[in-house]
Order: C-alpha cells, then structure tokens, then sequence
C-alpha cells in the first residue's frame, strides 16, 4: 500500500425553475365586549344639609369607596355605583364583560423563478495497487456521487432562496388583508355579544342596584352618625350616648330648649 491518490471531479447543472408558490397568512385578534345599563337617582334632596355636609368624608373613610374625579365609586357583584357629589346623584351599573377572538386569512398566489448556472466538486480517494477496493473507477465514482449530492444541495437552496424571496414580496399585502378581514370578523363577533350582554345587564341592574342602595345608605348612617354628634357637641349636650345594636345607632342626649 501506498500513499492515496485522489480525484476531483466538477460537475454543472443548468438550473432553471419556474412555479407557482401561494403564500397564506392567518391573524388571530382578540378584543373585549362589554355590555351596560344603569340608572342615577337623585338621593342628595333626601338627605339634610348636615348629613351632606360630611357624607364625601364619610365615602372616603369607608371601605370600598373610592374617590373619583366628581364624586366616589364602589365596585360590586356584577357592576359599580358611583355617588356624584356635585348633583347628590347616585348612579347604578350594571356591567358585564367578556373576551371576544377572531382569525382572519387571506392568500394569493405568486410565480417563483431562479435560473443559474451551479457547479459542485466531488473528490475520491484510491490506491495503486487498488488497496481495499479503492481503485481509480471507484474513486472516480465517489467522487461523481458526492459531486451531485452537492449539486442537488446547491439547487434545493437555490430554488428555497427564490421561493422565500417571492414570499416576501407579497408577505406584507398578504398579512394586511388577512388582519382586515379578523378585524371585521372581531368587529361583527364584538357587536353580536355586547347586544346579548346589554340584556343580561338590563335584567342583573335591579340585583346591582340593591348592592349599592345597601352600601350607600350604611356610609349614609354613619354620616347622619357624625352629624348628630356635632350638632350635640356644638350645643353643648348632656348625658350623651351611643348605642348600636343589630345594626341600629340609637344617639341620646340631653340639652336645653
């Protein structure tokens, strides 16, 4: 056995392909529907000016009230009531809520086309004295095999480089009209479900508003509480007592007429 031999073989390929590739995109969108309806009533003429008087202090000091830029709001099962101070107006929502999705997809059809001259080397390896069956013809032969391998290689990333260009070009149209046609269907999907969701509001507003009228008018007793207590301090009351049972402030006290 000698040292190896080795032959170099270079093979060229004409390349020239032209097809039609469609490119097909798909969008999810998602979005939100909510459905509403409320009522205000007019509460501040029921109440006196001493009890108005400390009745956005007594929101503030209260849990779950929280002060909004024309009064205070409290959220509840189902919706929120907000109080208006500035027209001693509470109003009741009822409110419900989901999410909504929706695809949209769009195609189109491009033409791909590469065309190139390729070329590939292959090499073999043999002996002499054909050690271990490597003689020239079969070295000739790996080195064809491994040269059209290369060859074919070369081509596939030709024809994947052309079609990947082609996709590109129509990739943002593609994508666009895919993202109108969700957002329509989102649009459509949305409308539908805030309609049913209006009706499921309208019928849960008595259930909120009963939440809220509970709430407002426990802030309401303690805020009638407060005033009684500083009309009686400032007049100088005697014998003053408070007493609250099952949920009942009873205020005595003794003054001069």
């Amino acid at each position: 056995m000698c040292n190896p031999r080795r032959v170099r073989v270079q093979v060229t390929r004409q390349l020239t392909e032209t097809w039609d590739h469609e490119v097909r995109r798909q969008v999810a969108l998602s979005g939100r529907a909510v459905g509403r309806a409320a009522i205000r009533e007019q509460v501040g003429d029921r109440l006196g000016r001493p009890v108005l008087a400390v009745l956005d202090r007594t929101l503030a000091d209260t849990d779950g009230w929280q002060a909004t830029d024309d009064g205070y709001r409290i959220d509840l099962d189902g919706g929120y009531a907000q109080y208006h101070s500035n027209t001693g107006e509470l109003e009741v929502i009822a409110e419900l809520a989901e999410d909504i999705q929706a695809q949209g997809e769009a195609a189109t059809t491009v033409r791909a086309e590469v065309e190139a001259l390729i070329e590939a080397q292959g090499t073999g390896r043999y002996y002499d004295d054909g050690w271990g069956g490597l003689t020239e013809d079969s070295a000739r032969r790996d080195a064809e095999a491994y040269a059209q391998q290369t060859l074919e290689r070369v081509a596939a990333e030709r024809i994947s480089q052309a079609r990947a260009a082609a996709e590109s070009g129509a990739d943002q149209q593609v994508r666009a009209q895919a993202e109108a046609a969700a957002q329509e269907a989102l649009a459509a999907a949305t409308t539908a479900r805030v309609q049913h969701l209006q009706r499921l509001a309208e019928e849960h507003l008595a259930e909120v508003g009963v939440q809220a009228r509970g709430r407002f008018n426990q802030a309401v007793a303690r805020a009638a509480h407060t005033a009684v207590l500083a009309y009686a301090r400032t007049r100088r009351a005697q014998d003053l007592r408070v007493n609250e049972r099952d949920g009942v402030i009873t205020i005595q006290f003794e003054m001069e007429a």
